[in-house]
């Protein structure tokens, strides 16, 4: 009888617990997408700061209150701006950031092609 109520436990706890297990790999996906505050070039999920486990925890709440993953990336984005996202969007303000690599690569193989073509002349 006593193994039998143990056993009933510990299928209580486990039924109680899955939910939170089962979205955790769904947290973990969003602490690598977010910026430890603190540690700056690091994501909360490789940061053993405070600030990145309290964040760590706030996502665990809203995944719990049902929350999207673009509702929690836009209610972090809301309160701590653009910077606290790894990659951050592609807008107005963000276009010398995602594009000037091109360019500048770009210019830089124009360059050399018009060096090379004078050499050869």
């Amino acid at each position: 009888m006593k193994l039998n109520s143990i056993a009933i436990l510990i299928f209580a706890y486990a039924l109680l617990c899955f939910p939170v297990w089962a979205e955790e790999p769904r947290a973990i996906n969003i602490f690598k997408e977010v910026r430890c505050l603190v540690c700056q070039g690091q994501t909360i999920h490789e940061s053993n700061a405070e600030m990145a486990e309290d964040l760590k925890t706030l996502i665990r709440e809203k995944i719990s209150e049902g929350k999207s993953d673009k509702e929690i990336k836009g209610f972090l984005v809301e309160k701590y701006g653009d910077w606290i996202l790894m990659t951050p969007p592609i807008k107005k303000l963000t276009y010398v950031l995602w594009f000037a690599p091109f360019i500048i690569m770009s210019m830089g193989l124009i360059v050399i092609f018009i060096r090379r073509k004078r050499e050869k002349v």
